[in-house]
């Protein structure tokens, strides 16, 4: 029988972090499909995992961004492209001021950091917390 030593007493569950700034880093986007139990089923995505660069035992943050698309209203489309384009200032990710290739977006997003204001949801139903990022108005546009 082999005998594998393993310290249980530091083995415990991640814990969101406090509501605060902090030093965040994207370390994954992945072009994606809203669900079909989103209010437009089918349409691109992005779905972002920013990570918390000083805290070790901080669950990622999971942040999804809609991208504008032909069944969309002018105004929700200039609503979705207003929130992607925060979300990029807020990370210092360049992009294409006329369009975006989604593909090479979502690779230039992963490894940009911000430092950025985090808040804690509300309980889900088996009483979950979790941490959510919040973007701020872009200054002076």
């Amino acid at each position: 029988m082999t005998y594998i030593p393993v310290n249980f007493d530091d083995a415990v569950e991640s814990k969101p972090a406090q509501a605060g700034r902090y030093n965040l880093q994207i370390t994954k986007c992945e072009v994606t499909k809203t669900g079909p139990n989103s209010t437009n089923p089918g349409t691109p995505m992005f779905r972002v995992t920013i990570g918390f660069e000083d805290s070790a035992n901080t669950p990622n943050i999971s942040h999804f961004a809609t991208l504008p698309n032909e069944d969309d209203t002018p105004e929700k489309a200039q609503g979705k492209a207003l929130f992607l384009k925060r979300f990029l200032t807020l990370f210092k990710v360049p992009y294409d001021r006329g369009g975006i290739d989604t593909e090479q977006l979502a690779m230039d997003m992963v490894g940009c950091s911000a430092n950025a204001e985090v808040t804690l949801s509300e309980p889900d139903d088996s009483g979950n917390v979790y941490n959510r990022l919040q973007i701020p108005r872009i200054k002076g546009d």
